[in-house]
């Protein structure tokens, strides 16, 4: 026997979704509403606002490196209020977000004010989808909508070109960009060095085994490349083939083979061994090693080495090496920023905490974690700091604060209580990061300026005079650790990221180090430095003999990229600020705004639905057709939800009409009318170790059978009921090789029940998620439903045991035992087309017993078997899972059928939005 299981599963191309209601209904918002693009912002972002529509219009009036001339208006939101720095462009409905607050890895995302960066990064992908709606795409979009021009054009650009392209944009258009700096580009260089020979669909799809660099990275060397090759107008050629399906059925690697006569892997070969060159890559073995990043060793003791680690299979944890070996002090809190401080047995760090309604609110915490003890508390609350450092007495902290117009202060705070003691305040446009007591009365920190260049500055906290140290230019700069007067810190110069040094008391600046792939986190132990050197299995701690080499002052202020930039004759960040005018946006505007239309089929329905979002996603709407092959019937019908308020109000209503069933008394007709209307309140409790989420939510439906004919056996009859559903999960995050997390829990009840009437269901369900060995799952279930015994009003929700029929009785329960474990990370595919990632198993054991409410007709259904699931990557970008399942029926159920039963799990939903 088999069976088809379709298991729903969502891809989504973007790497940050919109968030659906995520702002208080007190929000007020402005806008600059102009031809070219819409910038919607909260008055403390004004500033920033004037500055992205410059930018922007600057963009789209001179088209650097053009992709072609159509412009389409954009509506771009600014949000200040959450700490996990994005941004996005989106089709479906077609819109840009950027949230504001940069994240403080100055070496991983660059030193130019970020919503400089993110306007000229997230502009291009405009420009991008502007010029990608050509040819067959038009058709896409004319059958599907947005959503069908994002089908498209994920069919024909990959992924690595989108954001590839757009990292170029900012590298060309500015003085630095993530192209320029270092730690950007180690991670391939890191590939090359250790001699590793990734195939190139590894390259397109990465690995759970090994580190890739992602599709940023990969994409910027070839777009980078191809400018530099074959000219600027030469991605223009090759995006206006694909995007228009010129060439199949392969229309990007096509599209470039006939525009440089060689074929894709040829191009990539090319573009690799010219990088190779230019970086004089001298290949050393190292052997393939679980990936492990390991941050900010230190030495605590005479032979006691504290850092904060993550691997590909755990979460961050602090740990302790010493004589007896290397052990687990904690779990860190969820965050946003790798980062620790220690003095005096106590570490200091910052967590990631939610407002529990609006999800585009949230919080960094200033975290305290006694390692004797274990014991942490929470410093602060609703509040905005990164990179805490204590003071050599413990008393005090310095930390950056982020306020609501994403202006930063340096604040000093009261160890023990969290108290504000002291602000710390320069002009507008500076950023602040990493700072370090030098002393108790004085501070190192990195200012990062209005135009993106950086420095290191000493603040003195008595009388608040500041000094320039180091002058850095536009590189990276930071991570100081202070010995004495001395002040070591990672900076990038010569186009590698190096640990140096500032003598204070004889203003002499000194190189340590010289790596090609950047070394961090530099701290110093006796007559050893000790960092975490960037190599192909993760960060890894080093140790290095303390032996300076003198420079001058100014011998970091000149960028010296790795790798040469095509076409960065422009910088855009020259552009004078214009001042646009600004009203107010109200939060009604465009409320119904349909952008795409689905048509989807399951057997036996076919329905095509139409689809609209407002631009701040506050009311989701969709009207809807349905026609049933089984009952020849039609239905038309739409769905509201509201998620301005604080609880999301819903409502839908649908009629069917022509429903036809065959009894024994014949074929009967009758139309149908629903309606419905509730709530729910979405909550999200994260903070500490875990995500927690509750959802609650009740709504009122009612239903009208209307016969078409007299002698219809099935009367006239209304009938209301209420349905009211509540969950609630706690788990811990998942590391890369986590199948599910290592430790959680879900409860999900609900209850149904008619008014008027003794119609009812309820249903209670519930995962629990064990720890188990390396990368294993151990996951059990459980489930119980109870309804009436007519069982007429409602549905059958309840799933069986695993390769049972779907049987509907009034009392039903499961439990089950499922374990997970990985077979394989083969990283192969072929074609283009399938990339397999993973190739992982589940055993399982399910029992459930199914009976009338009189205990008659009670049967046992137990059933044991496996799961095997392939874990995929489609046309390089689409991930997915698709599995196979084999039953072995214990009990014969309600049947004497075949005791072997096989299911295939697929998914339904590839449309990418």
């Amino acid at each position: 026997m088999v069976r088809l299981t379709l298991a729903l599963l969502l891809i989504c191309t973007q790497s940050f979704a919109q968030q659906f209601g995520g702002f208080s209904p007190y929000t007020r918002w402005q806008q600059i509403n102009t031809d070219t693009a819409r910038i919607i912002f909260q008055a403390p972002s004004e500033a920033l606002a004037q500055r992205v529509a410059t930018l922007v219009h600057r963009m789209a009036a001179t088209k650097p490196t053009a992709l072609g001339n159509r412009l389409q208006k954009i509506n771009i939101v600014l949000h200040n209020n959450t700490t996990l720095a994005n941004g996005y462009v989106g089709l479906g409905p077609f819109r840009s977000e950027y949230y504001l607050i940069p994240g403080s890895d100055l070496f991983e995302q660059g030193a130019i004010p970020f919503h400089e960066q993110l306007a000229i990064h997230e502009y291009r992908h405009v420009q991008q989808y502007n010029n990608m709606y050509r040819g067959l795409t038009k058709a896409f979009r004319v059958v599907l909508g947005e959503e069908g021009q994002a089908l498209a054009n994920a069919l024909t650009v990959p992924n690595w070109f989108f954001e590839g392209d757009a990292v170029h944009a900012e590298t060309a258009l500015t003085p630095q960009g993530r192209g320029r700096t270092p730690y950007f580009t180690s991670g391939p260089l890191s590939i090359w060095e250790a001699g590793r020979d990734y195939s190139l669909m590894k390259w397109m799809n990465g690995s759970l085994k090994d580190y890739v660099p992602n599709h940023y990275q990969f994409g910027y060397l070839l777009a980078n490349f191809g400018y530099k090759t074959y000219g600027e107008d030469f991605w223009q050629k090759v995006i206006a083939d694909a995007s228009a399906f010129r060439r199949l059925p392969t229309p990007m690697r096509s599209a470039i083979k006939a525009h440089t006569g060689k074929s894709f892997r040829t191009f990539v070969a090319d573009a690799f061994a010219n990088y190779q060159q230019e970086a004089e890559v001298e290949k050393r073995s190292q052997p393939a090693g679980l990936v492990r990043n390991q941050y900010f060793p230190m030495a605590i003791g005479k032979d006691s080495l504290l850092y904060l680690e993550q691997t590909y299979r755990s979460l961050s944890r602090f740990m302790l090496q010493d004589a007896k070996g290397t052990h687990i002090i904690n779990l860190r809190d969820i965050s946003s920023e790798n980062w620790l401080s220690y003095r005096n047995g106590t570490i200091a760090y910052t967590a990631y905490a939610t407002d529990p309604r609006w999800n585009l609110t949230d919080y960094s915490n200033i975290v305290l974690l006694d390692i004797a003890t274990r014991k942490e508390r929470t410093l602060t609350r609703k509040a905005r700091y990164f990179t805490p450092d204590l003071s050599p007495s413990g008393k005090k902290i310095v930390a950056v604060h982020v306020d609501s117009a994403t202006r930063t202060r340096l604040h000093i705070l009261n160890a023990n209580t969290g108290a504000l003691l002291q602000e710390l305040v320069v002009g507008e446009g500076t950023f602040f990061f990493h700072p370090r007591f030098l002393d108790e009365d004085h501070i190192v920190v990195v200012h990062r300026r209005r135009n993106g260049s950086v420095a290191l500055h000493q603040w003195d906290l008595q009388t608040g005079k500041q000094q320039i140290l180091v002058y850095g230019g536009f590189n990276a700069m930071g991570y100081p650790f202070v010995q004495g007067k001395k002040v070591f810190f990672s900076a990038s110069a010569s186009g590698s990221d190096d640990v140096y040094a500032y003598d204070v008391t004889n203003d002499q600046l000194s190189r340590y180090t010289r790596a090609s792939t950047g070394n961090y986190f530099v701290s110093v132990h006796g007559d050893s430095l000790l960092f975490s050197n960037f190599t192909v299995n993760g960060l890894r701690i080093q140790g290095f003999p303390v032996q300076g080499v003198p420079l001058s002052k100014e011998a970091l202020a000149g960028v010296s990229p790795r790798f040469a930039v095509a076409g960065d004759s422009i910088n855009l960040l020259q552009t004078e600020t214009q001042r646009f005018a600004t009203s107010r946006y109200a939060k009604g505007t465009g409320l119904l705004n349909l952008h795409s239309w689905r048509p989807f089929y399951e057997d036996p329905e076919l329905s095509f639905t139409a689809l609209s979002n407002n631009i701040l996603n506050t009311l989701d709407a969709s009207a809807f057709y349905r026609y049933n092959q089984n009952e020849r019937s039609h239905a038309f019908g739409a769905n509201l939800a509201y998620g301005g308020f604080y609880p999301v109000l819903t409502a839908g209503a649908d009629y069917t009409f022509n429903r036809q069933l065959r009894t024994t008394r014949g074929t009967q007709v009758f139309q149908q009318w629903e309606t419905r209307a509730g709530y729910t309140i979405p909550l999200n409790f994260t903070q500490g170790k875990t995500y927690k989420i509750l959802r609650f939510g009740s709504s009122i439906n009612f239903n009208r059978l209307m016969p078409q004919h007299k002698e219809n056996p099935f009367l006239a009859r209304n009938r209301t009921y209420l349905a009211h559903a509540i969950s609630w999960s706690q788990y811990l995050p998942r590391a890369r090789q986590h199948i599910f997390p290592k430790l959680g829990y879900t409860l999900s009840p609900s209850y149904r029940h008619q008014l008027g009437g003794n119609r009812y269901q309820w249903l209670a369900s519930g995962q629990l998620y064990l720890p188990s060995w390396r990368n294993h799952s151990l996951v059990l279930s459980g489930a119980v439903q109870a309804t009436d015994t007519a069982l007429a009003l409602f549905s059958n929700r309840f799933a069986n045991a695993r390769g049972y029929a779907d049987y509907y009785l009034p009392r039903m329960w499961r439990v089950s035992a499922n374990y997970h474990f990985p077979i394989a990370y083969p990283d192969w595919g072929f074609g283009g087309l399938v990339y397999l990632l993973r190739l992982r198993s589940n055993l399982y054991y399910d029992y459930s017993e199914v009976w009338q409410y009189n205990q008659a007709d009670r049967r046992r259904l137990r059933s044991a078997g496996t799961e095997l699931f392939f874990d995929l990557k489609l046309m390089n970008q689409l991930e997915t899972s698709i599995g196979i399942r084999y039953s072995y029926l214990l009990d014969p159920g309600f049947s004497r059928g075949n005791r072997n039963v096989f299911a295939i799990i697929l998914p339904t939903d590839l449309i990418p939005r």
